[in-house]
């Protein structure tokens, strides 16, 4: 008996363990070697054999690329074994995903006027803007397009195309730059074509505005009974709601976010047509998430109390929402896939940022490279308005740990793969912080108050009161 069991143990440590065939879909967060890397917690091994696929769907490669050139930052797609026990994923075959990566094409605000000098008939020097900083070289080509109202004012005969920047006094912090490049080394964008146009609020997406305004009944605090909300022109299963009937948690919702806003955008005059009126509302619901609407009501679900872990968490879900107002993504979606969004254009029905679909229609379009490029540019502008705001930023990647802590590490939100799966979002954010931000001093930031466990709290009161009265 004794030798049967002792048999039994040694046969059970000589059989090896099986790996696991995992696929990840990620942006590498350290470079030890051209075949030794990470992605979030997978360290990755790849044998010198292994021929790198660089067949992205829809992009022309025209950039050579080689197994050198994988650096923090770059968005792979890795097969393999995996050992659950060392972490190590033998890659059998890697994708390489170099659109909006090393070959970079977008749009965002200026964060500051950029600092150019003449150099010949171009400009020379740096911008910065979405987050990222932009070289712009004296090969690179500088314009200013009007925007449409401008265009009106122009005489008859007048060119409306772009023209050579010729000074910088044309520019100011309610300007957006459009810019081409390909990424350096140093992580800095080298430019070629930069075009800058300043913001406005157009006919349609003023109309968008006053379509989902909401109405809202606010709760009754003395007897802690929810308030109601409704987004009309909306058809988004979340637009009505109940308000979380504590005006404690409500004004400490409102405080952060107002704490988040970029000072240019709080700064503006109350009758200027780009004043974003935010509104902050914490409303029950038990799914963690946040969306956001482009005439700045931010709603914040009662569920993200289970989850975040600390304020400078919920500081980074909040600034990322913030961001996709002000950078005017919705009027830029619906731009971009004008034919396409027949609820939009008839100013009707809005997919707000962070909810599920409206549409099979939206469903075909949301999942498309564009829709993902500005999410990554809510993380990244989100993250420096963390920053300016004085929290930690490397709670950003942290709240997505703390959401596969409870949740598992799948799809964000099964509706929108614009979200991608926890660990693509949390390694975005680690590549961004290694990138961009390994030269900020840490201990001077904040990254947690006793308030927001005391609103932790009041929430869970409130769910359990409303579970008690359902119940009854």
């Amino acid at each position: 008996m004794r030798g049967s069991l002792t048999l039994s143990i040694l046969l059970s440590l000589s059989v090896p363990v099986l790996a696991k065939d995992v696929t990840v879909h990620g942006f590498v967060t350290e470079v030890k070697s051209p075949t030794s890397f990470a992605i979030d917690d997978y360290e990755i091994t790849r044998d010198n054999t292994l021929v790198l696929d660089l067949s992205d769907p829809g992009v022309k490669n025209t950039l050579p690329f080689r197994p050198e050139d994988i650096r923090v930052g770059t968005e792979l797609e890795v097969r393999g074994d995996y050992d659950e026990q060392s972490r190590e994923l033998k890659a059998k075959s890697i994708k390489v995903f170099l659109d909006d990566g090393q070959r970079v094409k977008r749009t965002a605000l200026l964060e500051k006027i950029p600092t150019l000098t003449r150099n010949g008939s171009g400009w020379e020097g740096e911008i910065r803007a979405d987050g990222e900083r932009l070289r712009v070289l004296p090969t690179t080509f500088v314009t200013i397009k009007p925007n449409k109202a401008e265009k009106k004012k122009l005489p008859r005969n007048a060119a409306e195309k772009p023209a050579p920047l010729n000074s910088l006094d044309l520019l100011n912090l309610d300007t957006f730059v459009r810019y081409e490049g390909t990424r350096a080394p140093d992580g800095e964008i080298e430019t070629a074509k930069i075009e800058f146009e300043h913001a406005e609020l157009e006919p349609g997406e003023a109309k968008i505005w006053k379509n989902l305004e909401p109405e809202v009944k606010p709760p009754d605090y003395s007897k802690f009974t929810a308030g109601e909300f409704n987004m009309r022109g909306c058809v988004y299963e979340f637009c009505e709601q109940y308000i979380v009937p504590s005006k404690e948690a409500q004004d400490y919702i409102a405080k952060i976010g107002e704490n988040l806003i970029p000072a240019h955008q709080k700064e503006l005059p109350a009758d200027d047509p780009l004043k974003i009126p935010f509104r902050f509302y914490l409303v029950k619901a038990k799914s963690f998430n946040a969306v956001s609407y482009p005439n700045g009501v931010v709603l914040v679900h009662s569920g993200v109390f289970d989850i975040l872990q600390n304020e400078a968490q919920l500081a980074f879900v909040l600034a990322h929402e913030i961001s996709h107002a002000v950078e005017k993504h919705v009027w830029e979606t619906h731009e971009y896939h004008r034919k396409g969004l027949i609820a939009l254009r008839a100013g009707g029905a809005v997919v707000p940022y962070g909810g599920p679909l409206i549409s099979d229609l939206a469903a075909s379009y949301i999942q498309n490279t564009h829709t993902r490029s500005l999410e990554n540019q809510a993380d990244r502008v989100g993250l420096e308005w963390m920053l300016q705001a004085g929290y930690d930023i490397r709670e950003a990647p942290d709240s997505w740990k703390a959401v596969s802590t409870k949740q598992g590490d799948g799809t964000v939100n099964p509706f929108w793969s614009s979200h991608d799966n926890k660990t693509m979002r949390r390694s975005y954010l680690m590549a961004e912080l290694r990138n961009s931000y390994s030269d900020v001093d840490f201990s001077t930031l904040k990254r947690d108050s006793e308030e927001f466990h005391h609103v932790a709290e009041i929430v869970k009161e409130f769910e359990v009161k409303g579970k008690r009265t359902k119940d009854k």
